[in-house]
């Protein structure tokens, strides 16, 4: 080969790459696709440059900022699906039916080490906290969908799932024989509710629970603080949830899945969103602030009488994304409702609802 081609040669292989590397800082990184933040910039040191972990965190840097890096997953996943079938991330599994499940709601629930002792310890360690600082304390699992839905597993994730649901068991038996008070175990509802709604209520290729599945949730929520107000069988007073809920409309709103996301692709799904009212109750946004990705957001009620339509105490609802389909139902119950994101807990909108709250969920 002569050398002008062999300069040739190596322009076309090393200019995108020099391209790519040069251009990145201009990119404005989106991970929206792999359901994380973008990886930072590291902070280099003098020799830094000689340790492997830092020429690691750079790449992981460039990586996300890659210019067209989704459309390029998009277009590698599509062939995976289609001419093999399988789906090449590793935070989505492949279910039954059409159905998506999030691999770390199985993976990391079957680490080594499990002691079902230190997550009650745990959970007793937040009340402490809680209580000493003069509010009321609840704790809330959200279960993962492979445990409401594990018949739309795979057979071989079925069976890892079988020892989930065995730790699990351990971790529930554990806190009936020594119960944290606050503690909210709805596991088993959710299963039931899973049986008799017409409707799937987790969505089949996303992570979270419909609307109609975090009714579950808040019904015990207003269970345990007021059981006049949760419209439990035998409860007195005012009905509650999901008794004097009305549903005021739905709205159609164009959805892409979580696990559609980080599987790379981009296939929308039209669901609908109903939003409730109560009667007697206006309430309004309070304001929100960000944190990143993350967000507080709050909300203020007005009852019009309180005897037929009472209103809680105020109350910070520390969460995980489970949390958002939560907002349309609980604010309709407490005089104000605040949810806290668990990467926003450092805003200063956050901490005054954490001050000023009368309960901590």
């Amino acid at each position: 080969m002569r050398t002008y081609e062999k300069i040739l040669v190596a322009a076309v292989v090393t200019l995108p790459l020099v391209g790519a590397f040069i251009g990145a800082p201009f990119v404005r990184p989106d991970t929206s696709d792999l359901n994380r933040s973008p990886a930072p910039f590291p902070d280099l040191g003098a020799g830094d440059l000689l340790d492997a972990d830092e020429f690691a965190s750079i790449s992981a840097w460039l990586r996300d900022r890659v210019p067209l890096r989704r459309q390029v997953r998009y277009v590698d996943t599509k062939f995976d699906r289609e001419v093999f079938g399988e789906i090449n991330s590793g935070n989505v599994l492949l279910g039954r039916d059409g159905w998506l499940f999030f691999e770390p709601a199985i993976g990391l629930a079957l680490q080594p080490d499990y002691d079902p002792a230190d997550l009650r310890a745990g959970v007793s360690r937040l009340k402490r906290q809680i209580e000493a600082a003069g509010k009321r304390f609840l704790f809330i699992v959200a279960p993962d969908k492979p445990t409401v839905y594990p018949g739309y597993l795979r057979e071989r994730d079925q069976r890892r799932q079988s020892e989930v649901r065995g730790r699990l068991e351990r971790f529930r038996a554990l806190m009936r024989h020594e119960p944290v008070d606050g503690f909210i175990d709805i596991w088993d509802e959710m299963a039931a509710a899973a049986s008799l709604a017409p409707e799937p209520i987790y969505f089949p290729r996303d992570t979270h629970w419909t609307t109609q599945g975090s009714l579950v949730a808040a019904d015990m929520v207003l269970d345990a603080l007021a059981p006049g107000l949760s419209g439990a069988p035998g409860s007195s007073g005012a009905p509650g949830l999901p008794g004097s809920l009305e549903i005021k409309r739905i709205r159609p709103r164009d959805f892409i899945p979580d696990l559609v996301k980080n599987a790379g692709f981009d296939h929308s799904e039209v669901i609908q969103i109903p939003d409730f009212e109560r009667p007697g109750i206006r309430w309004k946004t309070s304001g929100a602030s960000k944190s990143g990705r993350t967000r507080t957001i709050g909300f203020t009620a007005k009852t019009a009488d309180e005897a037929e339509a009472p209103l809680l105490p105020r109350i910070a609802v520390i969460c995980d994304s489970y949390g958002n389909a939560l907002h349309r139902s609980l604010r309709l119950f407490f005089e104000s409702t605040t949810f806290l994101h668990t990467g926003s807990l450092g805003t200063k909108r956050a901490r005054k609802a954490l001050a000023e709250a009368d309960i901590v969920i």
